[in-house]
């Protein structure tokens, strides 16, 4: 058994945990990659359409990772969890930021 720490539920080794994350991104990845291929075949042949599509590609190239981080911090704030996508950079390592606010209290006393 293998511990699931974004869960805190234990899994039998070898499985792997499919949550609505992963299923996200690898959803993200699977729509750019066509889109990717779909331009290529597109300029390869040329088509009128080769230039709108190239254009709607690199939009959405900008707007997917936008989409699917908005995604994953709207799940970790419903779910009241950490995530990659969350806001709160300073309070990710509590220790980290307690020896970084003592370091700024020693330069201004000693300023």
């Amino acid at each position: 058994m293998r511990d699931n720490s974004t869960s805190g539920k234990t899994e039998p080794a070898g499985k792997s945990s499919w949550t609505v994350k992963r299923v996200a991104a690898v959803i993200g990845i699977v729509l750019l990659l066509g889109l990717y291929l779909l331009t290529f075949i597109s300029a390869l042949i040329g088509t009128e359409a080769s230039g709108r599509l190239f254009r709607f590609s690199l939009g959405m190239t900008i707007a997917v990772p936008i989409f699917l981080w908005i995604f994953i911090w709207c799940i970790g704030k419903l779910r009241n969890r950490h995530s990659m996508a969350s806001l709160d950079i300073l309070s990710s390592n509590p220790e980290e930021r307690k020896k970084m606010e003592e370091a700024v209290q020693k330069e201004k006393e000693n300023a």
